[in-house]
């Protein structure tokens, strides 16, 4: 398993998100668990996209069939062991890189591991974002959020593989 998270890949997996204040991203305010599609990819599979999608996490439970992404975050290759790959979020959509879903800018990193035969993700960091217009599925990076803004929040994503109809590895 370790060698294929090396290469690009789709998966869908089980995520525990954790919620705080942006200025204070230990203080957890809430914690909701929801599916996400991670993918690596680029030409020497340099990027990594973690995506939301809509659907009831069971215990468990397989992926549904028809997971889509919602709001995409985009990180590039920091560092790479054998064991693990770290990435780091932009708050730009790299260029020439199209995205399923609306680009999500955030602060963090995104960390891949196998953990005994198993898949996880492990990715923490903040965002603070606008809509770029009253329709936009755009949205600009807000450098210095005001405190308590709505947009603006910390967060803490724990996930593991789930089997899916639609993943696949190269």
């Amino acid at each position: 398993m370790a060698r294929m998270l090396k290469n690009g890949f789709v998966v869908a997996m089980a995520a525990e998100f954790s919620f705080a204040a942006y200025d204070r991203p230990t203080s957890i305010r809430r914690t909701i668990r929801r599916w996400i599609i991670v993918s690596r990819c680029g030409p020497n599979s340099e990027f990594i996209t973690i995506a939301n999608a809509a659907g009831k996490v069971e215990p468990e439970a397989d992926a549904p069939i028809g997971l889509a992404p919602i709001n995409t975050a985009v990180g590039v290759l920091l560092s790479e062991t054998a064991a693990e790959s770290t990435f780091l979020m932009v708050r730009q959509q790299p260029t020439r890189f199209p995205i399923a879903g609306s680009f999500f800018p955030a602060d963090g990193y995104g960390r891949i591991f196998d953990t005994r035969g198993t898949f996880r993700l492990r990715s923490e960091g903040r965002h603070a974002h606008s809509p770029r217009g009253p329709d936009s599925h755009v949205r600009n990076d807000v450098p210095d959020p005001p405190t308590n803004t709505r947009r603006a929040l910390g967060w803490h994503v724990d996930a593991i593989r789930r089997n899916w109809t639609g993943e696949f590895f190269t």
